[in-house]
């Protein structure tokens, strides 16, 4: 069986280009950006000229089992890998927290179980973290870096004071732009793994920890570390700054010492 799902007006815009099947979307010849064994992620470009639009499109086939028990648990159901991403995304953009905005899914399935699945959504403004990083981070004022690190800090509380976790949580599934007043707007990404109704703080130490993990000392002091702690704790952390700060440490240098971070 084969389903696909489009939001706002977007269906005249594909259908206008030849796409109306689950292969057209699925097998179309998209830039790849990354890719695994189970998911692959491209750049779509459509149209020519000033019409041109971008779309990012996530592709999924032959889930893992422990993913196809996660989403039933989740939903109750057994649920396709785009549906899942499609959902938390407007979870998220529910409760104010930017990511990418779907535009269309497809599934297939077979006695109700997903052999493919495809999403689509929105190009992201602004750069992704790493990429900002290297380019950017060495020549800021200190000013702006802890600007940055404490509106980065209150995203993240946001996100679990809304009961979500986000065990991808990497510096290379953030985007960042500047605003006009010279703040900083965040979005994530990479959501299939999120959980929501999450209210355990080991979950959520787990979640800054990796975030952690991820944040190269040549750009990140220990300054910056302790500041985004404080700035994500606020007044009312169980246990208090230091003792988060401590849990934080330990289970970043775990995993610090089973597998070394992406460089850029």
């Amino acid at each position: 069986m084969e389903k696909i799902v489009f939001t706002n007006s977007q269906q005249d815009f594909f259908a206008e280009l030849g796409f109306s099947s689950f292969d057209d979307f699925f097998d179309y010849p998209a830039k790849e950006m990354s890719k695994n064994s189970k998911r692959s992620a491209a750049e779509l470009r459509l149209g020519n000229g000033t019409e041109q639009k971008i779309f990012f499109l996530k592709r999924f086939h032959n889930p893992h089992f422990k993913d196809i028990i996660s989403t039933w648990r989740t939903f109750g159901r057994p649920t396709s890998q785009a549906v899942v991403e499609w959902t938390n995304a407007n979870l998220l953009s529910d409760h104010g927290i930017g990511t990418y905005q779907p535009v269309c899914l497809g599934e297939q399935t077979k006695f109700g179980i997903e052999k493919k699945s495809f999403l689509i959504t929105e190009k992201l403004k602004g750069l992704c973290f790493t990429d900002f990083i290297a380019r950017n981070f060495l020549r800021l004022a200190q000013s702006q870096k802890e600007k940055i690190i404490i509106s980065l800090a209150k995203l993240i509380r946001r996100i679990h004071d809304a009961r979500i976790s986000l065990p991808d949580l990497y510096v290379w599934h953030i985007f960042i732009e500047e605003t006009k007043d010279n703040e900083w707007d965040f979005a994530v990404i990479d959501l299939h793994r999120m959980a929501h109704n999450v209210t355990d703080k080991n979950q959520q130490i787990r979640n800054v920890g990796r975030l952690d993990h991820s944040m190269p000392d040549k750009y990140f002091d220990d300054r910056l570390r302790q500041l985004f702690i404080e700035s994500y704790a606020g007044d009312n952390w169980p246990g208090g700054t230091a003792l988060l700060a401590d849990q934080v440490k330990k289970y970043s240098k775990k995993l610090s010492s089973r597998r070394n971070p992406k460089p850029y």
